[in-house]
């Protein structure tokens, strides 16, 4: 049987061993983290600047999600804006020339190279990221505009009977104005754009382009008009479609400068959105700074009493075994 003081002896040693482990545990923490375990302690209760520190790196954080997804969502748009741009620019030189070489096969061929690229410029009107449709305002779980065939098949209802190029100019204005059918039906996003981004305490970003502005309908009007030229069931003649196809190749190149002014501008939010994040990250490397020199410790420091203690704690081990081993063998 243990006596008394083999009793006391074997309590101090698994009281030691449990205070070593403890302290253990509280620098493995410190090593890993760079900061202390017990903030309160180590600035004496007083944690009111810590808790200051703490809520402005959190409200930066918060911005830096904005800043991130903004900047994604501009340079997306920037991207889809500038395929538009190119495609119709280039189409717009092919169709000017329409009636310098009118024959059926030719005026044929650029009506089908409209209607290919109106078909790429409404399926970049209705890019997404990350399952969210771009151009749809807030309705951003569902296309901006509808498939171009199904538009092309509200116009040829409409031009059914046209004979004129004035005409024809009239029922798209009609078709791409204000209230009409583009408006009304091919839009199929909301008239609400997205709430503007909280870049920081004092900047937001209001991404507003949605595929009803009238840079838009500036553009989709000649593409339809062109790619509807040699529409066999419309029926109408060489003369008339290279007249279409002419007035189109202008109204599409008049289009351009519009597209320029407003990529201008998401050009100009994506430099001030660049800007801020470049704000908040030197606000957030100031404030991680200070509250390093707050509640952080020496890492190099802390490893060292840490393998000091582990030394501790295995000599403590090897003594409790002994220990033990000496009572049993007394005890026999």
């Amino acid at each position: 049987m243990q006596s008394v003081g083999d009793m006391a002896r074997a309590l101090v040693l698994r009281t030691n061993q449990v205070r070593l482990r403890e302290e253990m545990d509280k620098l493995a923490v410190e090593v890993a983290t760079g900061f202390v375990t017990d903030s309160a302690k180590h600035l004496n209760g007083d944690l009111t600047s810590l808790q200051e520190i703490d809520r402005t790196l959190s409200k930066l954080e918060a911005y830096r999600i904005n800043t991130t997804e903004a900047s994604y969502i501009t340079s997306t748009m920037q991207t889809s804006l500038d395929e538009i741009q190119s495609r119709s620019q280039t189409l717009s030189q092919t169709l000017i020339a329409a009636d310098l070489t009118p024959t059926d096969p030719l005026l044929n061929t650029m009506s089908v190279d409209a209607a290919n690229t109106l078909d790429q410029v409404m399926t970049g009107m209705n890019r997404s990221v990350a399952g969210r449709t771009l151009f749809g305002g807030v309705a951003t779980d569902r296309p901006a505009v509808a498939d171009s065939e199904d538009m092309l098949a509200d116009l040829r209802v409409l031009l059914a009977g046209e004979t004129t190029l004035a005409g024809i100019e009239a029922q798209l204005d009609t078709f791409f104005g204000a209230g009409g059918t583009y408006e009304t039906v091919t839009y199929e996003g909301s008239n609400t754009s997205l709430a503007p981004f909280q870049l920081s305490e004092t900047d937001s970003a209001n991404v507003d382009i949605r595929a009803s502005d009238p840079v838009f309908k500036e553009m989709l009007k000649p593409l339809a008009m062109a790619a509807l030229a040699s529409d066999g069931s419309l029926g109408f003649d060489t003369e008339l479609q290279v007249e279409i196809l002419s007035a189109a190749g202008r109204d599409l190149l008049g289009a351009q400068q519009s597209m320029v002014e407003l990529r201008a501008g998401l050009g100009a939010l994506e430099a001030r959105i660049e800007e801020t994040t470049t704000r908040n990250a030197a606000e957030t490397s100031s404030a991680s700074l200070a509250r390093l020199e707050l509640v952080g410790t020496d890492q190099y420091e802390s490893a060292a009493k840490y393998e000091s203690i582990r030394g501790q704690l295995e000599s403590l081990y090897a003594i409790t075994a002994r220990s033990q081993r000496l009572s049993l063998a007394g005890y026999l």
